[in-house]
């Protein structure tokens, strides 16, 4: 049973990559046909024999294989087309696509509730909803999630046009259910987002479409400081999305969150709120539209990339850059507060702005070599980011009386993935590898 399940787990994920799209050579099944050995049922308990299958390739020839060898390559997508065709109730086929399609749809619905379900972050509990919240605080008899709620409202609140409780929502306007996310930050501040439903609107790639600056080019333009001697400064601009104007046309209806005295009433959506599919994007065209405003131009290799011709006072000709990955801006320059105070004028900063000592997740530093001290380099380090994981896994490890192995490697050498039959992780379990798995891309990122 644990073999069967690793195949159609493989052959589910396999179909499909991480953006959703096939990249099997298999198109489709296209026939079949009945072999003169066709079995009886009375005779043969368990069999594929009698059958096979006509598959069609990505490079327009078609193929004929056995039904045991495309049953154990695609079995979910050959328990489908035996449905299709009424073959399941034949002797090839009765015995297994039944169990399949339904094994299918458990690990499916699993996979879903697994990857959801997150009750607890620091020991503390986690609601999932503002009334769970809510709830919460009375029962502490603490105000810590009301007031993260009201100072997200707040921050929120010129994304949102009421209408009146009699008022007609425009014609063209999409309805879509809105939540509120918590969350519990590194020094205990609870934190909550409201988010609009974007999985219910379907607007075209056109408007949606965003990107960030990458690692290289990061690299590339802190290799570039400390040739031309510049300095840097970051920020984090609040509340980064709510500045643009929202792409789609969507209302919601005001839940608790918004007090008493809106709750039940249709709320406008007017500004890119986090949640909506074009929200990154819109936001990404009106920071854009600023930095264009200030001089700056976007770079052909990489259009997060902002440069501009600058001089020193000393007559040394040079490019500014500002570097964007979403709302945290770094810019390089002989004057970077210059750029900064401008920003200032259009957007609300952070905490201001300052010379950087962490930059998306990693530590930056400054170096000089004893035999020249003249010159300042920029490094870009991992390391702090990688024991702080590690000191989280040793801390959540312990409450189950384990430790972490010594070895070079995650796994022994003989350990097959595919003939594994331990039992699987609960659900909170599952939840916290995964957020393990992304910790690891990001330790190879930074490092």
């Amino acid at each position: 049973m644990e073999f069967s399940a690793n195949a159609v787990i493989e052959a589910i994920y396999n179909d499909v990559n991480d953006d959703g799209y096939n990249e099997t050579f298999l198109v489709e099944i296209i026939g079949h046909e009945q072999t003169e050995t066709y079995p009886k049922l009375a005779t043969t308990r368990y069999t594929t024999k009698g059958r096979n299958i006509c598959l069609s390739w990505e490079d327009g020839s078609t193929s004929w294989h056995s039904l045991a060898d495309v049953k154990n390559s695609y079995p979910i997508l050959m328990a489908e087309y035996a449905v299709v065709n009424k073959l399941q109730h034949e002797p090839a086929f009765n015995w297994w696509v039944k169990h399949t399609l339904k094994r299918k749809a458990r690990i499916i619905k699993a996979t879903k509730s697994r990857y959801a379900k997150r009750t607890h972050k620091f020991c503390i509990k986690l609601p999932q909803t503002v009334e769970e919240a809510l709830q919460i605080d009375h029962d502490t008899k603490t105000t810590f999630w009301r007031d993260a709620i009201t100072k997200e409202m707040t921050n929120n609140r010129s994304a949102f046009k009421f209408l009146e409780e009699d008022e007609i929502v425009p014609v063209g306007y999409k309805w879509i259910k809105c939540h509120m996310i918590f969350d519990v930050k590194t020094d205990f501040t609870r934190k909550a987002r409201f988010v609009a439903g974007g999985h219910m609107t379907d607007p075209p790639s056109s408007i949606t479409y965003s990107s960030v600056v990458s690692k290289d080019s990061v690299r590339i333009a802190f290799m570039l400081a400390s040739l031309n001697g510049l300095s840097l400064s970051a920020t984090d601009i609040g509340n980064a999305y709510l500045n643009a104007e929202t792409r789609e046309k969507v209302y919601t209806t005001a839940g608790p969150e918004f007090g008493a005295e809106l709750e039940g009433r249709n709320v406008i959506i007017v500004r890119a709120l986090y949640g909506l599919k074009s929200s990154g994007a819109a936001w990404r065209a009106h920071l854009a539209n600023t930095l264009q405003s200030l001089g700056y131009t976007s770079c052909l290799a990489d259009p997060d990339v902002w440069f501009k011709a600058a001089m020193k006072p000393c007559g040394f000709e040079y490019y500014e850059y500002v570097l964007v990955y979403v709302d945290d801006v770094l810019v390089l320059s002989h004057q970077p507060e210059v750029t900064m105070k401008a920003l200032e004028t259009f957007y609300r900063l952070k905490d201001g702005f300052a010379e950087p000592d962490r930059y998306l997740g990693a530590e930056v530093k400054k170096w000089t070599f004893p035999n020249d001290n003249t010159k300042t380099y920029w490094a870009l380090s991992s390391s702090q980011y990688v024991q702080e994981a590690v000191k989280n896994v040793e801390k959540y490890l312990k409450a189950y009386d384990r430790t972490l192995c010594k070895s070079n490697q995650p796994f022994p050498t003989e350990y097959r993935p595919k003939l594994d039959t331990t039992p699987l992780l609960e659900d909170e379990a599952i939840n916290y590898y995964q957020s393990q798995l992304s910790i690891l891309r990001w330790m190879v990122e930074l490092g």
